[in-house]
């Protein structure tokens, strides 16, 4: 599939909305339930306690027809320094399974490889069989599992890593 990586603002938020409507299935797997709108508002501004503006990098996969059909979350140096976290990458359902995530992973190596990166770190819900066969494939390796409260709902949730 072709496609374009593009930064996403404030400007996009009708967009992500819309995104977050028709990949909802990951939000419902994860809390119980699914706000598009709050999705929307904590994909382009929520920052773990001491990252700042300039060390989150928050993409949009476009299609041909300029639909967003994915939405990365990446954040430099954390939790430690030339390490970045995946903190997600979504597609709507219909081009999953297609190797576009993939495709946008590699981007995502390559830009963390560029700023002097060694690593990249991702929480998958243990219980999200298929994604662990999808970071697995890519050659990310658990290295621990935590305990994390969304919504209502208490998570295992399986870190892992992929040296860069």
């Amino acid at each position: 599939m072709n496609f374009s990586l593009k930064i996403l603002s404030e400007h996009h938020k009708a967009e992500i909305e819309v995104f977050f409507e028709q990949a909802s299935d990951y939000a419902i797997l994860e809390s119980g339930f699914s706000n598009p709108q709050s999705e929307a508002m904590n994909l382009l501004h929520d920052f773990p306690d001491g990252k700042v503006e300039q060390d989150k990098f928050v993409y949009g996969v476009f299609s041909q027809t300029n639909e967003l059909v994915g939405v990365v979350d990446l954040i430099k140096d954390f939790p430690e320094n030339n390490e970045w976290m995946l903190g997600l990458l979504d597609f709507i359902p219909s081009v999953r399974h297609q190797g576009l995530g993939k495709e946008v992973h590699q981007l995502l190596v390559e830009q963390v490889k560029s700023a002097g990166g060694k690593s990249l770190r991702i929480g998958v819900l243990h219980k999200n069989t298929t994604a662990l066969r999808f970071w697995k494939g890519l050659g990310y390796q658990k290295f621990k599992e935590v305990m994390m409260t969304f919504g209502a709902k208490i998570q295992k949730v399986d870190v892992m890593r992929l040296k860069v």
